[in-house]
C-alpha cells in the first residue's frame, strides 16, 4: 500500500539505512554458517534484536545495536513500526509476541514500547503453554509452521517470538511439467517438477559469477533466483544475489546487453526468425518447483547476530528488561519456503474451429528476434524481497527441485 507521497509504508516506517542493515544482516548471518541454510529470516530475527537491546544495557546493549544496524534512538520504535507498516504492505505478514512468567517482573517502560496486543503470559504447565504457543505460530503463519521453535522442558521465564508470512502469486504463471536432467549433479534423481515460462521483460541480470533472475509477484514481492559459476561457493552465490536485491543496476541485462552467442551462468544469448517484430525483451526460464524447510539454533551464530553476552548468564545484562537478572538461554528459527508455478488447476476446454474452404497461407518468418534464456540445473539461491523497499524477507540455498510422486 502507498501513501500520497508514493512510498509504501514500510519505507515510510523504515529509514534506508535500517532497511540496508536488515539486508547486511542476511548476507552476514547466512554466509556465517559452515552450509547456506535452505530457508531463514534475518527479517524474523531483526525486530528481536532491537527488542532485546531496548531491555539491554552496557556492552550487551552495544553488541546487540551493532548486530541490528539500529541507533540507539531508534531500537525502541524499529519493532513496532515494522509490525505496523507490515500489516498494510501487501503479500507480507509479521507478527510479534512476549510472554512473561511469573517469576518475572518486566519493566513498563520496556513493554510501553512493544506493540499493545504483544505481551501475554506463561503459566509454567508445559503442556497448555505449548497449545498456545503453537496455536499462535500456526495462526501466524497460516499453518505453514504448526509449532513454536523452543524448548519448554528447559525452564523459560521470558519468550519473544517474531512470526512472518509471505505470500504472493506470479505476475508470469508458469507452466508445471516433468523432466529429467541429463547431466549435473541432479541427474540421478529421476523426474523433476521444472517450470517453464516466457518472460516478456528485463528481469535477467548477469555478470561474469552468477546470473540473477527476478520473479515478479503480484503483490510488492520479487523473488530472486541466483546461479553462480561451478567453482563459486553457496556463499558467493548467495552474497550475488543480495547484491542484486538492492542493486538494480547490479550486471548487465541478459536481454538487451548481451549479444548473440554470449553466455552467463546458466544463461545462453539466441536469435530467431518470428512473423512478428519483438516489442522488447524476452527471457525464457527453465526453473524447478522447489518446497524447502530448517530448523536452526541460532546460538551458532551468536557472533553474527550479536547474542555472545546476551547469552553468557554471567555477562548477560538486562536490567532495563526486568527487575531480576536475565540472559538469552536458547534462540531458535523455523523457516520453510515453497516455490511454485502458483497452485494446481486443473479444467478442459473443446473447441470446433471452422474456416473458408482454401489453406491459409501462413504469414513468413521475416523478423529477427533475440531471446535470453536461463536455466537452472544444478543448486542455486534464492531471496524473497519487498519490492518497493528492497527489504529482504527470506534468503536460502535449493540443493534439489521436488520430485515427480
Amino acid at each position: 500500500m502507498s501513501s500520497s507521497n508514493g512510498k509504501t509504508t514500510l519505507e515510510q516506517a523504515l529509514r534506508a539505512a535500517e532497511i540496508e542493515a536488515a539486508n547486511e544482516l542476511t548476507r552476514r548471518w547466512l554466509t556465517s554458517r559452515e552450509e547456506v541454510p535452505a530457508a531463514a529470516s534475518a527479517l524474523g530475527v531483526w525486530p528481536l534484536l532491537t527488542a532485546l537491546a531496548c531491555g539491554a544495557t552496557g556492552l550487551t546493549r552495544e553488541e546487540l545495536l551493532t548486530a541490528a544496524g539500529v541507533d540507539a534512538d531508534r531500537a525502541e520504535e524499529v519493532a513496532a513500526a515494522l509490525i505496523g507498516a507490515a500489516g498494510a504492505a501487501s503479500g507480507i505478514r509479521l507478527a510479534l509476541g512476549v510472554w512473561a512468567g511469573s517469576r518475572l517482573a518486566l519493566d513498563p517502560d520496556w513493554t510501553a514500547a512493544l506493540p499493545a496486543e504483544a505481551v501475554g503470559s506463561l503459566t509454567g504447565e508445559a503442556e497448555a503453554d505449548k497449545a498456545e504457543l503453537d496455536a499462535w505460530a500456526s495462526r501466524n503463519t497460516d499453518g505453514m509452521i504448526d509449532r513454536m521453535p523452543v524448548d519448554l522442558g528447559d525452564k523459560v521465564d521470558l519468550l519473544l517470538a517474531g512470526a512472518l508470512l509471505v505470500d504472493t502469486a506470479w505476475v508470469t504463471e508458469f507452466r508445471d511439467l516433468p523432466r529429467r536432467f541429463r547431466s549435473g549433479p541432479w541427474a540421478d534423481l529421476g523426474q523433476c517438477r521444472a517450470l517453464e515460462a516466457t518472460v516478456f521483460d528485463d528481469v535477467l541480470r548477469v555478470t561474469d559469477e552468477a546470473s540473477v533472475l527476478t520473479v515478479p509477484g503480484r503483490d510488492d514481492i520479487d523473488v530472486l533466483l541466483a546461479l553462480g559459476r561451478d567453482d563459486l561457493s553457496p556463499h558467493q552465490v548467495l552474497s550475488s544475489a543480495v547484491d542484486a536485491a538492492g542493486d538494480p543496476d547490479w550486471g548487465r541485462s541478459a536481454a538487451t546487453e548481451l549479444a548473440v552467442g554470449e553466455r552467463a551462468p546458466g544463461v545462453a544469448v539466441t536469435e530467431y526468425r518470428h512473423h512478428e517484430p519483438q516489442q522488447g525483451p524476452e527471457v525464457a526460464v527453465e526453473a524447478v518447483r522447489f518446497s524447502v524447510a530448517a530448523d536452526l539454533d541460532l546460538f551458532e551464530d551468536a557472533a553474527a547476530l550479536g547474542l555472545v553476552r546476551a547469552s553468557d548468564e554471567d555477562s548477560a545484562d538486562f536490567e532495563r528488561l526486568a527487575a531480576q537478572r536475565t540472559y538469552v538461554s536458547q534462540a531458535r528459527q523455523a523457516c520453510t519456503a515453497v516455490f511454485s508455478a502458483t497452485g494446481f488447476k486443473a479444467a478442459a476446454v473443446t473447441t470446433v474451429a471452422m474456416a473458408l474452404a482454401g489453406a491459409a497461407v501462413p504469414p513468413k518468418a521475416r523478423h529477427r528476434r533475440v531471446r535470453a534464456t536461463f536455466g537452472i540445473d544444478r543448486p542455486f539461491a534464492y531471496l524473497a524481497r519487498h519490492r518497493p523497499s528492497g527489504l529482504i524477507l527470506v534468503a536460502g540455498w535449493v540443493d534439489e527441485p521436488e520430485l515427480e510422486d
